[in-house]
């Protein structure tokens, strides 16, 4: 399984990705999504009403790529909602029912509000 990394925030330095710990302290609400692979996170943004977004390569990073969604909103979710669009990623995605599948993606039914009003929106994809 490969880490993305979801991260919103007003203030963007590609420097915060050379170290973890920086990362980290930089960008405290990130959320990580466990996926397969770029194809499963290609599938993700589709379903979610984002597409042909091209990654950008992070040299000298902890980090190998990003993805910009500053010019996308994402979907702000109820529970209902929620749980239909989990329901589609498992059709999609043929991945396993489970609370660890849900709790991937939760994030976006809890935060996508508050991150929707930053300037930046990105993943990040860990090495």
């Amino acid at each position: 399984m490969m880490n993305f990394n979801f991260i919103a925030s007003n203030r963007l330095e590609l420097d915060d990705f050379k170290d973890i710990e920086i990362f980290v302290d930089s960008y405290p609400n990130f959320q990580t999504v466990f996926l397969k692979d770029e194809f499963e996170l290609n599938m993700l943004l589709q379903l979610i009403g984002i597409e042909k977004i091209i990654p950008q390569e992070l040299n000298g990073s902890k980090f190998s790529k990003y993805w910009d969604l500053s010019n996308f909103k994402l979907p702000e979710f109820n529970e209902e909602q929620l749980d239909q669009f989990h329901k589609k990623w498992l059709e999609e995605s043929c991945r396993e029912n489970n609370m660890d599948e849900y709790g991937n993606l939760i994030f976006l039914q809890g935060l996508s509000k508050q991150w929707n009003k930053m300037r930046h929106r990105l993943i990040v994809k860990e090495n």
